[in-house]
């Protein structure tokens, strides 16, 4: 096994064991609740803990493998690549392009089944932008992108790349399907549905990544702008089952063009050295 592909496996391991095993699969077996936004609701102090430790584990993982495969050094680029974006401007606004497709995408769709969207709730849910930086773009994409991703396609295509990364990171959501009070269990979402959606997504980020120059940054901000649209929309939509599966379309239909993207142009997205 190439060097680069033992270390991703050893990563993905590590991070689908202590999600399992550790912090969210024990809450989610035993139906011990958390924190329910929904009806402003909090569990015992220690699976409150062991929740948000568990929703860090893909950074905490990549930060340290970073450090034990690359030193020092490997940790300090990667906080760098975290804080720059090359052509910041054109990309910046391009994520904000991509982040109003969302969000036109979901409203359309929930017009057409009828619904009637609160737009309101994009005002109202503001003030909640800043922590939503910390909760799923930080907490996250030092793991995703800035170890994994850049491993596989030293090894694979950006296409596979994005496939495997996409599948990984929403198997890695699982526990929280059934954990009383999280945002998936209280919607009743369908894992399913969720799966398509994100590994979608996932051909995005990596498009992203590579095209940015390897800027982690371009991850952070494409999550960050992601987890405010759904936050919005879930404040503003009364949910059904139906919603719920057609929700995956936007998120597919993405993928499918960046999938595209990736394999017409792939000799621009071959392997990287960072």
């Amino acid at each position: 096994m190439k060097k680069e592909l033992r270390e991703v496996s050893i990563f993905f391991i590590l991070v689908i064991f202590l999600s399992y095993f550790v912090f969210w699969g024990p809450i989610a077996l035993f139906k011990v609740p958390t924190v329910n936004l929904l009806e402003d609701e909090m569990g015992p102090i220690w699976a409150v803990i062991l929740f948000i430790i568990g929703g860090f584990i893909p950074s905490i993982v990549g930060l340290i493998l970073t450090g034990v495969y690359e030193g020092k050094k490997g940790v300090r680029q990667l906080f760098k690549r975290s804080l720059r974006i090359d052509n910041g401007i054109k990309w910046i606004f391009s994520i904000i392009l991509i982040g109003i497709y969302f969000t036109v995408s979901l409203i359309l769709i929930y017009t057409l089944i009828g619904g009637k969207f609160e737009y309101n709730q994009f005002l109202i849910q503001l003030p909640g932008i800043i922590p939503l930086i910390i909760l799923g773009p930080l907490s996250e994409e030092f793991g995703w992108r800035g170890f994994a991703v850049k491993r596989l396609l030293k090894s694979t295509n950006a296409n596979f790349t994005s496939l495997i990364i996409g599948v990984i990171w929403a198997m890695w959501h699982l526990p929280l399907f059934y954990m009383v009070g999280s945002f998936q269990y209280s919607y009743n979402l369908p894992f399913i549905a969720f799966l398509i959606s994100i590994t979608g997504s996932s051909f995005v980020y990596t498009y992203l990544f590579i095209r940015t120059k390897y800027s982690l940054l371009s991850a952070i901000f494409l999550h960050w702008i992601y987890t405010y649209v759904i936050q919005v929309v879930s404040s503003s939509v009364v949910r059904s089952e139906l919603f719920n599966w057609l929700e995956l379309v936007p998120g597919l239909l993405i993928g499918l063009v960046f999938a595209f993207i990736l394999y017409k142009d792939k000799d621009k997205f071959q392997a990287i050295d960072l």
